[in-house]
């Protein structure tokens, strides 16, 4: 694989670089976190590199600075639904990660996971709930443990395990302050392992080990140092390394995303890998996968942020033709 360099980036008319983030999601403070890394790492070299938040004073401040390509470090709602992106498009302005279209599908685990499940991939057994209807805990048909959460947001935020149907309409409660769709699933036994795609390939693995002080993968341990322990690359076979990068690319086709993504998995006890959602704007902080999963294929942050900026367009344009990529 040729790397792209920062010349090749500066060569395709990529100087000015607007690095969004933050907004009214859940999560905006954690793409706050991963936008100042991404500044950081860009300012560092020759781009013209500033930050937008995206608040209503984004438009005024984009056609202000007239920037070359929209670097998106946003996480979580309007950010990462494909709103955003629809706005850039509407501005003319390129952008990072995926399109309008892939970003709202990937945004809502229930739509994504019908595609994930009709093309052949395992997603857990689920129920979903709208919120503003009377939730009846004897309509979900699966025994507990439930992994109860709101059906699009991250960050593990609103989620909780349920080890009993009684405790299931407070858990329900919470998860719709997030979202107005629910999702009660089967809590699955196995080991959490998350996988990555840029550029169209795959990149790579990693094992997730919480804390046992933890109930599951949690808010605290994504972003806390030490709330959890990562192995990289995932100690897998060579058979489930191949079926691991085969559901990979197959989540991110189906979707038809573009630029990365990050794939949760479950390896469940039958040597399955179960797949739970799909992120198309991994968050770039420092205690984050993707980059994580970058450096063990031979990546830097900086080479990472490069080639996300090589692949970024709008939806009509045609993607970026280079060798090895």
């Amino acid at each position: 694989m040729e790397r792209v360099t920062q010349s090749m980036v500066r060569e395709k008319g990529i100087n000015r670089i607007a690095v969004l983030c933050g907004g009214e999601s859940q999560e905006a403070q954690v793409s706050r976190i991963s936008s100042r890394a991404v500044t950081d790492a860009l300012s560092k070299g020759e781009f013209l590199v500033r930050e937008f938040e995206a608040d209503r004073t984004l438009a005024t401040g984009l056609l202000d600075f007239a920037p070359d390509v929209a670097f998106l470090a946003t996480h979580g709602g309007i950010g990462e639904d494909g709103t955003l992106q629809g706005f850039l498009e509407t501005l003319k302005i390129p952008y990072t990660g995926s399109g309008v279209l892939g970003s709202a599908i990937g945004m809502s685990k229930m739509r994504s996971r019908a595609l994930f499940r009709e093309r052949g991939l395992a997603v857990p057994l689920t129920y979903a709930h709208r919120m503003g209807t009377t939730f009846h805990r004897d309509n979900v048909s699966f025994d507990p443990p439930y992994m109860v959460k709101p059906e699009s947001a991250g960050s593990s935020i609103g989620v909780r395990r349920i080890e009993g149907r009684e405790d299931l309409l407070d858990a329900v409660n919470e998860a719709g302050l997030y979202s107005s769709w629910v999702l009660v699933e089967q809590c699955i036994p196995g080991r959490e392992v998350q996988s990555a795609v840029l550029s169209n390939r795959f990149l790579g693995a990693i094992e997730i080990i919480p804390e046992k002080s933890e109930p599951f993968y949690t808010y605290n341990s994504k972003y806390a140092p030490g709330g959890s322990r990562h192995i990289c690359p995932a100690p897998l076979s060579k058979g489930l390394w191949e079926d691991l990068g085969e559901t990979t690319l197959e989540a991110h086709r189906v979707l038809e995303l573009r630029g990365c993504s990050r794939l949760d998995t479950i390896l469940n006890e039958e040597g399955v890998f179960v797949v739970l959602e799909i992120n198309t704007l991994p968050g770039l902080t420092p205690t984050s996968l993707l980059p994580e999963i970058a450096a063990h294929a031979g990546l830097s942050f900086t080479d990472l942020l490069l080639e996300l900026l090589w692949t970024a367009r709008l939806d009509g344009d045609r993607p970026a033709v280079h060798a090895g990529l």
